[in-house]
């Protein structure tokens, strides 16, 4: 039996047990433990604590990394895209926020299984991180024509090609796919509007966007309480966001061309400082590095190490609401029940919610269920292709970031 990670474990019980964790050693500056030569001569004495504290290495944190680094291996179970040839083969599709892919991993993984045996189901799925997919997968739905060329259930985050009109058109519009809304919604989701009022997609939670100050990079500037404060102009070179030079997150940037338009866009372009992931972001914030605010899901913010340094900001008008949706072969419901039933029932709704994630679910309680949502809004989403606004923002935002961050 392998044994429970603890700081008294010797070096080379750790490696002997977890390979997978030698990256880890690596990548805090302690290759020379876990080399050949190192787990011959030192790691068979070395305790973790003792190895840590001489490196002034915090012990909590780093259990905590090996231990993430542990339970992607054992999600083996829960394939991704790559093992799959065709996904219209595929029962479930989850295409899921990054820090979600572990915790509905392992929430379905055991249930599934158990699924397939009481009610005589087979089923085929794969999980995968979202971030993975923005510029491969999703273009790729716009090529599909049948709708037997889609995996059976799908859940996907973020405003995606799946809200787009292509999309919706060919498949939804035709009653070819629509949503499982069984869920009694809480009156957080309801004032938001984000339940889909036509039930062409079901909202399972959301991966709410939140402002993170580094209080010690604001430089006598106020803390922002709303959206629009990170247009303002005190935050010239101050503002970081996910992104990259060829992407930046729509979450974040739909509802600040809803609001405020071409001028908001480039007036918020003006105030970036760097686009880059949230777990770079947190890296960012334990090095004081250059940066006062930063646009991030909220359950990011929780593993920065240095947490007397930040203030996270939920606005008063709401955390983004960055969706992650269901939608179902309407053939397919009434065999796919059982799965259906586990994917918007309750003990997974409280799993996301205690990953941080707010559900729609009125009987779930956590931290996050009761605080306020910003919904880009089912009108919106409707009236305009989705595909096409995020072209226009895209457009009006990336070569005003590129030329400002030269």
């Amino acid at each position: 039996m392998k044994p429970a990670l603890h700081g008294d474990l010797k070096i080379s019980e750790i490696i002997e047990h977890y390979p997978q964790t030698r990256s880890v050693f690596t990548a805090h500056g302690l290759s020379a433990l876990v080399s050949e030569d190192g787990m011959r001569v030192l790691a068979p004495f070395l305790t973790l604590a003792t190895a840590l504290r001489s490196r002034l290495i915090d012990l909590t944190s780093f259990l905590r990394l090996l231990q993430e680094v542990i339970d992607l291996e054992e999600l083996a179970e829960a394939p991704g895209l790559e093992s799959v040839d065709h996904q219209g083969e595929l029962t479930l599709l989850a295409l899921m926020p990054c820090g979600l892919k572990v915790p509905f991993s392992k929430a379905i993984s055991e249930a599934i299984g158990r699924i397939e045996k009481e009610h005589n189901l087979s089923v085929r799925y794969a999980v995968e991180g979202n971030v993975n997919q923005e510029l491969s997968y999703y273009p790729y739905i716009n090529t599909l024509e049948k709708v037997e060329e889609l995996p059976d259930i799908i859940i996907s985050a973020d405003f995606n090609a799946f809200y787009g009109h292509s999309f919706y058109n060919r498949f939804v519009a035709t009653g070819d796919v629509t949503g499982y809304n069984t869920i009694n919604t809480s009156k957080t989701f309801t004032d938001a509007g984000v339940i889909d009022p036509e039930g062409n997609y079901t909202v399972l939670g959301i991966n709410p966007l939140v402002i993170v100050a580094n209080t010690e990079q604001l430089n006598g500037r106020p803390l922002p309480t709303c959206w629009a404060d990170l247009i303002d102009p005190m935050w010239k070179d101050s503002i970081t966001l996910r992104g990259s030079s060829d992407f930046f997150c729509h979450a974040v940037l739909l509802p600040m061309y809803r609001d405020h338009g071409a001028e908001g866009l480039r007036q918020l372009a003006d105030n970036v400082l760097q686009g880059m992931h949230p777990a770079q972001m947190v890296k960012q914030i334990d090095l004081n590095a250059p940066g006062a605010l930063y646009v991030m899901p909220e359950f990011f913010a929780y593993r920065a190490k240095q947490q007397q340094r930040i203030q996270i900001i939920w606005p008063e008008d709401g955390a983004l609401a960055s969706p992650v949706t269901l939608q179902v072969k309407a053939s397919r419901i009434d065999e796919l029940k059982p799965v259906l039933d586990l994917l918007t029932g309750i003990d997974l709704a409280q799993s996301l919610a205690g990953a941080r994630f707010p559900v729609p679910h009125a009987e779930v309680t956590s931290e996050v269920q009761d605080k306020p949502l910003m919904w880009i809004s089912w009108d919106l989403l409707r009236e305009r292709d989705l595909l096409e606004v995020n072209a226009e923002i895209d457009d009006l935002f990336l070569p005003y970031v590129k030329s400002i961050n030269k």
